[in-house]
């Protein structure tokens, strides 16, 4: 049942009425005329900085107003699945997710919208969610909730209750990147978002907005790793400076930052993961180094010589322009990992575009790992070890084209019409 139904069980029809003007009046949306409005706003943003975003929809909705979303699906939009409804999954047993799932899979492929991806409503989703995602192989799950800290003073106890309400996790403890596991990839969600500064943290200036949103950026893009900025559509026009001012940083930086739909992640994360990297010796002491990877593909060195044009990137790497080279250096620039380190630490060392390779001898590498344990809690201070600039190293660049970082613009669609909002409070 919707968390809102149960609330409200119980009272009568006119403070159900009540209680919806509320909540239309909250979002600011009161016909599906202004949420066109809106969309077509957020579009204009987009196109004006030659990017696009994902917004993830309830397939109800989506199903009482097809044309609409599949005008703006025309024009780059992906769209993904918020639930069939907008409930908490994790209500759900096993088998009802699987088919409110099936429903929502049903009703985008019954009005032509192709589908790859799904945010929970509330950023909620358990074990039995990703097993029914798998089982409409899906591409990727949004749903987990990833806070910065970068409030500076401005945070509330809203603000606080809702961290704690959506389980989300802090960005100092945990990278914001994909996680790819059985064929699912899990791509965070990062907060503050627009619910998080107009309302949890009550920003009365667009200047403090953009100020927390030009934060993450920064810290995220010092890391190499994904901001994905979720902004609901009917806020659009309360939060676009801070939209605009995020994408133009975005598009001043240089290395640059990738800035991409959440389906066009997934499919890079998989395919640059997919990469394949030879090694040999040759005769005069040197290893000669091909690179078989995506269209995209960025080799980074630092602390070797390399038989190949190079230009500066960031962090004392050089990008590498060839995808076959000879280099020279003192010890093996990979890492090396002993028979009995975990698999998943290797799996974990590949995703970030590291060259792996497994052996007994750990004076021949500059950085070796024999660690039988890993869990999520070692990622960063495991990635902290490899990053320090300190030793030779060769690997392969996490985002396409020689970009530093990535920027996904994401928000999420509950309704579309105040039609839409009144049924939500019924579950419908």
């Amino acid at each position: 049942m919707n968390p809102i139904s149960v609330a409200l069980k119980g009272k009568g029809l006119f403070k159900l009425a009540r209680r919806a003007v509320s909540i239309v009046k909250s979002y600011g949306v009161t016909s599906g005329h202004k949420m066109d409005r809106a969309l077509r706003q957020f579009t204009a943003i987009l196109n004006r900085f030659e990017c696009s975003a994902t917004f993830p929809i309830t397939a109800v909705a989506l199903g009482r107003n097809p044309q609409m979303i599949k005008k703006y699906q025309g024009q780059g939009i992906e769209f993904a699945i918020h639930g069939y409804r907008h409930v908490d999954h994790c209500q759900f047993s096993q088998a009802e997710q699987l088919a409110q799932l099936a429903l929502a899979k049903r009703l985008f492929d019954s009005v032509g919208i192709p589908v790859q991806g799904f945010r929970g409503p509330y950023l909620h989703a358990n074990s039995d969610t990703l097993v029914a995602l798998r089982h409409q192989r899906l591409a990727y799950d949004s749903s987990q909730g990833l806070s910065w800290e970068v409030l500076d003073g401005c945070e509330t106890a809203a603000y606080r209750h809702v961290l704690s309400f959506y389980g989300a996790l802090s960005a100092n403890d945990y990278p914001s990147l994909p996680s790819l596991k059985d064929n699912l990839l899990r791509i965070p969600y990062n907060l503050p978002d627009d619910e998080a500064l107009v309302h949890r943290l009550s920003l009365e200036t667009t200047d403090r907005m953009n100020a927390l949103w030009l934060a993450v950026l920064h810290r995220s893009y010092g890391l190499g790793e994904l901001f994905t900025l979720g902004l609901h559509p009917e806020r659009i026009f309360i939060c676009q400076e801070p939209l605009i001012a995020v994408l133009s940083e975005a598009r001043q930086l240089d290395p640059g930052v990738w800035i991409a739909r959440l389906d066009e992640i997934a499919t890079w994360w998989r395919a640059r993961n997919e990469a394949e990297v030879e090694i040999t010796d040759t005769t005069d002491g040197k290893l000669r180094v091909t690179v078989m990877g995506p269209s995209g593909t960025t080799v980074l060195a630092r602390g070797v010589q390399v038989d190949a044009p190079t230009e500066p990137w960031a962090d004392g790497y050089r990008e590498v322009e060839a995808t076959t080279f000879t280099l020279h250096a003192p010890l093996r620039p990979f890492i090396g990992l002993s028979p009995a380190t975990s698999p998943e630490l290797g799996d974990f060392l590949q995703q970030q575009g590291h060259i792996v390779e497994i052996s007994e001898e750990s004076h021949r590498y500059s950085y070796y790992f024999n660690q039988p344990e890993f869990t999520t809690e070692d990622k960063r201070p495991v990635l902290a070890q490899v990053e320090a600039p300190d030793r030779p190293l060769v690997r392969l660049g996490r985002w396409p084209d020689g970009a530093r970082s990535a920027l996904a613009i994401t928000g999420d669609i509950d309704a579309l019409t105040i039609w839409d909002y009144g049924l939500r409070l019924f579950g419908r």
